[in-house]
């Protein structure tokens, strides 16, 4: 049951932010910060109700260990210019929501794959395909002698918590719910 009523809270989370990325841009820290202390609490309050005191500790550990696997890689990518604060800070809610590294993962795996996707039929959509390719390879080509690319700031934004929410949940139906999808391993 504790599974069920995290991936509820993780759906209202997730789709939240999905449509205020693209409504405003932004992940708002207003919905992040809260949903990150939910979940911490929330499994604390799980694991004592199931094993008592240890219980509460071994949960708390998870979530939290399970925000960090969301919030460190984020946060590098972030540091790198390749995200906004909002998503690393949903990335973290995922985790602390999640309390599973491996859900976290999954969550990363699909956003990654799918904002991909959604980068690359807006490319076609707005007929920049050659454009964006010619500025990854000059910026691929200056790289290497230490030289930071001067990349315009032109290119339309992919809300990358669209892509987030699809994959949490995603991610959260096979490994909360336990649910094998069709493309699932063993």
């Amino acid at each position: 049951m504790p599974h069920w009523i995290a991936f509820g809270l993780l759906a209202v989370v997730l789709v939240t932010a999905a449509v205020t990325d693209c409504r405003t841009g932004k992940v708002y820290n207003a919905l992040t910060y809260p949903a990150i202390l939910a979940g911490l609490i929330f499994w604390s309050c799980t694991g004592y109700m199931q094993s008592g005191f240890a219980g509460l500790g071994t949960q708390f550990l998870h979530s939290l260990l399970a925000l960090a696997a969301g919030y460190i890689p984020f946060a590098l990518i972030f540091a790198a210019g390749g995200l906004g604060g909002g998503d690393v800070k949903l990335m973290s809610a995922v985790g602390a929501i999640t309390a599973k590294p491996v859900c976290v993962l999954g969550t990363a795996f699909y956003a990654l794959i799918l904002a991909a996707l959604f980068a690359i039929v807006l490319m076609i959509r707005k007929k920049i395909v050659r454009r964006t390719l010619s500025r990854l390879l000059g910026a691929a080509l200056v790289l290497p002698v230490g030289v930071k690319p001067n990349l315009p700031n032109d290119s339309p934004r992919v809300p990358f918590a669209v892509a987030v929410c699809v994959g949490g949940l995603l991610a959260g139906t096979e490994h909360l719910l336990g649910v094998r999808l069709p493309w699932g391993g063993a």
